[in-house]
């Protein structure tokens, strides 16, 4: 993903991921290949992740069925200093896109 967001910002392209990386290393690696880098942290207890699961991607790992769910088999990292975190558990979703989209508007515009 990164790479192909480097070729596209490259050719002058505006590149927005929606991404959940949940190791520190690959987020540093993207902050240091992409200019003007926002790190967004959307927080939000692993109970409640759980509860909102409407995938059923928790109970795969519970059960065995994924060996690769952040937070229960394999570790997540939280960021130690994104340019904004957002609580899930108290903050609206028109709230936090509207708070993301402030930051965006003063530090890429």
């Amino acid at each position: 993903m990164v790479f192909t967001g480097e070729k596209l910002l490259a050719h002058g392209v505006t590149v927005v991921f929606d991404a959940t990386a949940s190791r520190r290393l690959y987020r540093d690696f993207a902050r240091s290949v992409i200019p003007r880098f926002i790190e967004v942290s959307v927080e939000c207890p692993l109970a409640t992740c759980m509860e909102r699961d409407k995938k059923g991607t928790y109970l795969k790992g519970q059960l065995g069925e994924s060996l690769t769910v952040p937070g229960l088999q394999s570790p997540y990292e939280a960021p130690t200093n994104p340019d904004i975190r957002i609580d899930s558990t108290t903050t609206t979703a028109t709230d936090a896109a509207s708070q993301i989209l402030d930051l965006v508007k003063t530090k890429l515009f």
